[in-house]
């Protein structure tokens, strides 16, 4: 039998952490979504370094570690108490190990490098072209070609098949929900439901400047749930999981919106496309949907401005 045990909630009766990125050099803070390690300064005794980002990110989950001495590593136990709710049952949980943040079964632990970890560094600032030096050219141009793409470690699906019970097209779809946004009909998953909403509610609380005006007005699609892989790699898109949102205007190919369009036409230096070529969204709605906890794909190298994902746990993890 495994030996595991629980510390004695009693220890944690006055410590807090909170940490920042500050120390990374600026072309890291500003390259975010190139790959990179990322750790933590100094190690707790009583549960694995970054597990308060998920219990900030998933307040309606229990995340309880014990540590396996046979595996050297956390096991988290995650439960969540939906209260009855008729498409998820009232009750469920599950353990997965911890590592390194990738959040994996047991038997996936001998294949742990072929997962990054679940958070990464992000900013909301648009790497701009202008300032990319030779070095910085080199290193998109590896990261962002096809063979990196399709080598590269992907996504660990396993707490996301728990939280969102997505593990299959089927169970995903049975909490698919519709709600009304900026004209659309959306279809998203329910636990996002009320996020979306109070998006929605603040940008149509903005004041009514002429660029927020032009933003509304020429909305041509608002799109979320399809099932579908991530462009050149194994990793299932956000949009699986109902947990992405697209917005296009009318004429959106008048400006360059998206990399993988961008780079059909231009191979080699689609990534140097100036920002003032690119259609963006107004700051404002930005800064909306990141507050409520979506990460804005203008921010990526490989940039995709028309997009929004849920992902919290990112977003805290940088805060």
């Amino acid at each position: 039998m495994r030996k595991a045990f629980l510390f004695p909630q009693t220890f944690l009766i006055f410590l807090f952490f909170s940490f920042s990125l500050s120390s990374l050099p600026a072309a890291e803070q500003i390259y975010s979504d190139l790959p990179r390690e990322t750790s933590l300064p100094f190690a707790k005794w009583w549960e694995p370094e970054g597990l308060e980002v998920f219990k900030a990110a998933y307040p309606d989950l229990i995340f309880i570690p014990t540590f396996d001495k046979e595996k050297n590593d956390w096991l988290i136990h995650i439960i969540v108490d939906n209260g009855g709710s008729a498409s998820q049952g009232k009750k469920k949980e599950t353990a997965l190990y911890w590592a390194e943040g990738r959040f994996l079964p047991e038997e996936k632990l001998p294949d742990a490098s072929k997962y990054r970890k679940m958070v990464y560094p992000y900013t909301k600032h648009v790497p701009d072209p202008k300032n990319f030096t030779e070095e910085d050219i080199s290193r998109i141009k590896e990261y962002t070609s096809k063979e990196s793409r399709e080598n590269a470690p992907i996504d660990p699906p396993f707490l996301y098949d728990f939280i969102y019970d997505c593990k299959t097209r089927a169970s995903l779809e049975s909490h698919i929900v519709k709600v009304q946004f900026l004209g659309f009909t959306l279809n998203v998953h329910e636990r996002i439901k009320d996020k979306v909403l109070r998006v929605e509610k603040r940008i149509k609380a903005l004041p009514e400047t002429p660029e927020l005006k032009a933003f509304i007005s020429t909305l041509n699609r608002v799109d979320c749930y399809n099932w579908r892989s991530v462009r050149d790699t194994e990793n299932r898109s956000f949009h699986s999981l109902a947990l992405a949102i697209d917005i296009l205007p009318r004429g959106y190919y008048q400006k360059f919106i998206y990399w993988g369009w961008q780079r059909q036409w231009d191979s080699e230096g689609w990534f140097m496309t100036p920002l003032e070529k690119r259609w963006m969204p107004p700051q404002e709605i930005i800064d909306i949907f990141v507050s409520e906890g979506f990460l804005w794909g203008g921010s990526w190298i490989v940039w995709d401005n028309m997009h929004f994902e849920y992902r919290p746990e990112v977003l805290l993890f940088n805060k």
